[in-house]
C-alpha cells in the first residue's frame, strides 16, 4: 500500500512535500534541510533521501548520507541515517521500517559495507527490530570556562588576564584554508587505524554557513608546515570542538590550550564542549587539561549490509571520530 520512492529533486511538488513534513518535524529552518538534502545541487555530496508520498503529503522520509571510511589502509563506503520523521497523522503504521528495510536493501545493491545511525529513543526499537547492533559509545568533553553568578565575576576577570592575555603567544597557531585542513588530513589519515574521509569537498558542504560560522587553524612546526589542525564552531554562549587532529601529542596540547585562549577571550562564551566524539588516543590530555569526560546516552547503531565487513573493538578504540565526522 504505501511505497518507498527517492525523492525527485527536479519534481517542486515531491521537494515542497518532503520539506513540509521536515520542518514540521524538525528545528531547521529552510535553508538548513536545503543544504542538508543538496536540494539545490550546490555540493559534491552523495546523499538519497527516500520518500512515502499519501494524499499529496510525504508522509514518511528518511536520509541516507554516503561517505568514505578508512581501516588500516582499506576503503568501506558506508551510510549515515538522518531526518527520519513520519506525519503525525500516519505513525504507528510502521512506516519508518518500512524506509528502514528499503535503504537496507539500497546499501547493498550499491556497494554501501555498512548503514549507521546515532538513533534517538523513538527509532532504537524499530532499529533494532531491523538488525541493528551496538557499534560503539560516542565520548563528551565539557569544560566550564566562566560563570554568570555575580559572586564570581572576579574569577572570570581573573581567568582572562591570567589565559586571555597569553593568545597572542600562545605557539604558532594562526587560521588555515580548508583545502590546507584537507591537504593535512590527507597525508595523517595512515597513521590511524580508523578514520572518516575528510576531502574538500566534503569540508565544503560540512562547514557551510548554513550551520553555523567555523573556524579552522592550524598549528606550525619550525618548517613552516602545518602539524595540527583545529575546527571550532561558537553557538550562543558555547564553544564546540568540532575536529582536533595533530601528529604528535605535543601539537595536542598547544591547540587545547589555544582553544582555552579563544574561550576567554570571547566574553559570550561559558563553555567548551566537544561532544559525538571517539577521541580514546586524547583522553589522558582533555582530562590534564580540566575537561569532564562522559559518554553519550545512547550507542551509535550498525547494520553490516557487507558481510565481509569486520571491525575489532580493537580498531574501535583507535578511531578518529569528531564532531565533524557526523551530520549536523
Amino acid at each position: 500500500m504505501y511505497q518507498v520512492t527517492l525523492l525527485d529533486k527536479t519534481s517542486k511538488d515531491q521537494v515542497d512535500q518532503c520539506l513540509d513534513l521536515l520542518l514540521t518535524s524538525f528545528q531547521g529552518d529552510l535553508d538548513y534541510f536545503k543544504w542538508k538534502h543538496d536540494l539545490e545541487g550546490q555540493y559534491h555530496l552523495e546523499e538519497y533521501t527516500f520518500c512515502i508520498f499519501q494524499d499529496q503529503l510525504c508522509i514518511a522520509t528518511t536520509q541516507v548520507i554516503v561517505h568514505q571510511m578508512f581501516v588500516s589502509g582499506h576503503t568501506h563506503r558506508f551510510g549515515l541515517l538522518c531526518d527520519g520523521a513520519t506525519h503525525k497523522d500516519y505513525r504507528r503504521l510502521g512506516l519508518f521500517e518500512k524506509l528502514l528495510s528499503h535503504i537496507n536493501q539500497f546499501s547493498q545493491q550499491h556497494n554501501i559495507d555498512f548503514v549507521y545511525s546515532t538513533g534517538n529513543k523513538k527509532s532504537r526499537k524499530a532499529l533494532f527490530k531491523l538488525g541493528f547492533e551496538d557499534f560503539f559509545t560516542t565520548l563528551k568533553a565539557s569544560k566550564r570556562i566562566r560563570y554568570n553568578h555575580p559572586l564570581l565575576i572576579l574569577y572570570n576577570l581573573t581567568k582572562l588576564a591570567i589565559v586571555g592575555l597569553s593568545l597572542p603567544k600562545t605557539h604558532a597557531v594562526k587560521p588555515i584554508t580548508l583545502d590546507d585542513y584537507a591537504n593535512f588530513y590527507a597525508q595523517h589519515k595512515g597513521d590511524i587505524e580508523i578514520s572518516f574521509d575528510k576531502n574538500s569537498d566534503y569540508l565544503k558542504w560540512r562547514l557551510d554557513e548554513t550551520t553555523g560560522t567555523y573556524h579552522v587553524y592550524g598549528i606550525f612546526n619550525d618548517a613552516d608546515m602545518v602539524s595540527g589542525v583545529v575546527v571550532l564552531k561558537i553557538t550562543d554562549n558555547r564553544l564546540y570542538i568540532m575536529d582536533l587532529l595533530a601528529s604528535n601529542s605535543k601539537d595536542i596540547d598547544s591547540l587545547l590550550t589555544y582553544v582555552d585562549a579563544v574561550a576567554i577571550n570571547h566574553k559570550a562564551i561559558h563553555k567548551i564542549n566537544a561532544s559525538h566524539n571517539n577521541f580514546a588516543a586524547y583522553k589522558n590530555q582533555l582530562i590534564s587539561h580540566k575537561y569532564d569526560m562522559s559518554h553519550q546516552d545512547n550507542s551509535a547503531l550498525i547494520y553490516i549490509t557487507n558481510p565481509d565487513f569486520k571491525l575489532s573493538n580493537l580498531y574501535l578504540e583507535n578511531m578518529h571520530y569528531m564532531r565533524i565526522d557526523k551530520n549536523e
